[in-house]
């Protein structure tokens, strides 16, 4: 009945077209691969048929990261067109379409607030019952999201006020530079995401010169990808401003600002116990996983961003997912999005990769300060980019940035990794972290949501 946003995200990473492997199956043969050549010494031929699959691997995945930015590109430009935005789904936010994109339903975790848009001719006129009809609909289909704000029932439509706006050539215009704005974001996750694996590869020794080639490889199919998304959205621009319309057509809309007592914080509430329960079992504090979940996610349990990851920790099932997998289930496999959208699997990996890069990728680093800084720079960027942070020479090795904070403070850590980190999210990501853990603090994240 409806289109939502999510059906231009994979289901499950095992979902790549049937001419090439699934994931899984990827993930398997190379896990046997991975065994015989531990056990045994390769040959030059095994060896070079080792790194020939991996890099069919790395392109499969490539194929499917193309396919995914096509459809989200040509979806995309059907709402500019019709909506003269480019509202879509991301971590706080849920969006969802009617089929023939004619309403919306927009729930913001971030702002607290939830928005139902139709579409029509000007000389028409929106009545309060249809907006509520709606609004309905939207609810019927979309319960996990709304049941978060503990909404029973429809709010009163007589107190909110309907608004409106123009559908023209000049909110197109500004759609389409949003849009632009948003592809480089977008290869600015995909980047991330690069370079994490590179970090994994390395840290499963592969060697450093071998790795590197391959993040350069993957880095220059990215670019040629953004230069091509980026070509294609300057034409739909030339259509934009030549494009005539037939009748003017404007958007109303009706603004409901969820129960107020339902913030984020108070949202955290749900997921207390499933939290606790983890941080004691992986050594995290429980203050440090909701921090991480809020700024991940703001509680939303339906989020989603283009690298892809999903879920409230947004776990990258093809990193955080397999090595989580190898670490709880001893399975080289992804995880798949219908796995990582059950709360409980989710808040289970997040907080047992928080494990792996403290107990892991991190252990070299001496003060658990210290330690706990460059974890939480880690969970966005990877151990690499924490690592060039301290290696003069760029390098991406831990082992040997680890020897540089050791001889720092934990101030002084914190410090350089505010001015070092290559990417200004990063940044404002460990910023954001650190500020909202304090309002989950050990003993506040035990108590109820009464004593809030």
């Amino acid at each position: 009945m409806r289109k939502s946003l999510c059906s231009f995200l994979v289901v499950a990473l095992s979902a790549i077209p049937s001419a090439v492997a699934s994931q899984a199956q990827l993930f398997e043969e190379l896990s046997e691969k991975m065994a015989r050549w531990q056990t045994s010494t390769p040959s030059d031929q095994e060896l070079s048929e080792f790194e020939q699959y991996k890099r069919q691997q790395l392109t499969a995945f490539s194929d499917y990261v193309t396919e995914h930015f096509e459809e989200f590109d040509s979806f995309r430009d059907q709402v500019i067109q019709q909506w003269g935005d480019i509202t879509v789904s991301d971590q706080a936010t849920f969006v969802s379409y009617s089929d023939d994109l004619s309403s919306r339903m927009v729930v913001d975790f971030a702002a607290n607030k939830l928005v139902v848009s139709v579409k029509h001719a000007a000389d028409k006129k929106v009545t309060e019952e249809q907006l509520r009809t709606l609004y309905k609909e939207f609810i019927a289909n979309d319960r996990a999201v709304i049941d978060v704000f503990n909404t029973q029932n429809a709010p009163d439509f007589t107190k909110t006020k309907t608004q409106q706006r123009q559908i023209d050539n000049a909110s197109r215009a500004q759609a389409l530079i949003a849009a632009k704005n948003q592809i480089d974001s977008q290869f600015e996750q995909q980047q991330r995401y690069i370079e994490r694996q590179t970090d994994q590869a390395i840290l499963d020794g592969e060697n450093d010169k071998v790795a590197e080639k391959q993040r350069r490889e993957q880095q220059e199919k990215l670019e040629q990808l953004k230069q091509k998304r980026l070509k294609k959205l300057v034409k739909a621009a030339t259509k934009t401003g030549t494009t005539e319309q037939k009748q003017t057509t404007v958007v109303s809309e009706v603004v409901l600002q969820l129960p107020k007592k339902v913030d984020a914080r108070s949202r955290a509430q749900r997921y207390l116990t499933q939290v606790n329960s983890q941080a004691q079992r992986f050594d995290i504090a429980p203050s440090i996983i909701l921090a991480v979940m809020h700024t991940e996610s703001h509680f939303n349990p339906m989020a989603k961003s283009h690298i892809p990851a999903f879920g409230l920790m947004q776990i990258v099932p093809t990193s955080a997912g397999v090595d989580v997998n190898r670490m709880l289930y001893n399975r080289d496999e992804p995880m798949s999005a219908p796995y990582l959208y059950v709360t409980d699997n989710n808040i289970e990996a997040g907080a047992a990769y928080l494990n792996i890069l403290d107990k892991r990728y991190l252990s070299k680093i001496q003060d658990p300060l210290s330690r706990k800084y460059c974890m939480i720079a880690a969970y966005n960027t990877g151990a690499g980019n924490v690592a060039r942070v301290f290696n003069a020479d760029g390098s991406r090795s831990i082992t040997k940035a680890s020897k540089i904070i050791n001889s720092l403070s934990p101030e002084n850590v914190l410090s350089a990794l505010d001015k070092g980190l290559p990417y200004d999210e990063t940044k404002h990501y460990l910023d954001k972290v650190l500020a909202r853990e304090k309002l989950y603090l050990p003993e506040i994240a035990m108590v109820t949501a009464g004593n809030l």
